[in-house]
């Protein structure tokens, strides 16, 4: 079997790109361009390993020191569904091109046309977009369910809410819907109008969208026309 390498390391960086693409929106991370570029050519790394005599399923431990070094404890969560999606894609895009064959979890293409080729990648590419476009439409133009202290509350997903405190993302909640509370610190926001200092209290739990959650930081605002401004680094993406 004559193998195009070029072709092959293409192919295998568009798929690793995508899974990526989808891993982000469906376990609601953020991932830059340089670190999105960096995975995958870290990741597409493992082409080279074909050549060398090793032992069956060495990319597949390759793939897990790579995501452990990455993502550390939430390796868990993060390498399971990257090999979901990565083996779902690359059987997809197989049956797409009779020529190539999967060989220890890398797809190998042999003489193929280029053009082809292109428009194979750029097919897999609108689907996958198109898929995470509207599955973005459908979770975050709803408002979800909120319950704090035994009562149901409205809460609204605000796409814009990134405020953070000592790393952890913050909810803001109506002071009407709070009454008393402890304060353990004050911070600084930004509205539409002016600066705010508001007051930050540590939810012992709270259940948002049937998720119950623990130890979170909310924001007391004085005046709001929601019950509850969410973070959209909760909301836990479709998984």
């Amino acid at each position: 079997m004559n193998v195009y390498i070029e072709v092959t390391y293409f192919m295998n960086a568009i798929l690793i790109l995508l899974c990526f693409e989808i891993l982000s929106f469906l376990l609601n991370i953020q991932i830059t361009i340089k670190k999105l570029c960096l995975y995958v050519f870290t990741y597409n790394i493992s082409i080279v390993f074909l050549f060398v005599d090793l032992f069956t399923g060495f990319l597949l431990v390759y793939d897990f020191i790579l995501t452990f070094f990455y993502f550390r404890r939430l390796i868990y969560i993060y390498y399971p569904v990257y090999l979901f999606i990565y083996f779902s894609i690359l059987s997809f895009v197989q049956w797409l091109l009779p020529s190539s064959i999967i060989f220890q979890g890398v797809l190998l293409i042999e003489e193929c046309q280029l053009s082809y080729l292109f428009v194979i990648a750029l097919i897999v590419i609108i689907i996958s977009y198109f898929y995470v476009y509207l599955s973005r439409q459908r979770i975050h133009q709803q408002s979800v369910k909120v319950c704090l202290q035994g009562k149901i509350y409205e809460g609204f997903i605000d796409n814009g809410n990134q405020v953070t405190y000592r790393g952890s993302p913050v909810i803001f909640l109506n002071r009407e819907i709070v009454g008393n509370y402890s304060v353990i610190d004050q911070i600084w926001i930004e509205t539409a109008s002016q600066q705010e200092r508001i007051d930050l209290i540590l939810l012992s739990d709270i259940t948002i969208h049937n998720q119950k959650l623990h130890n979170v930081y909310a924001g007391i605002m004085s005046s709001s026309q929601y019950d509850c401004i969410l973070n959209q680094q909760l909301m836990g993406g479709l998984l």
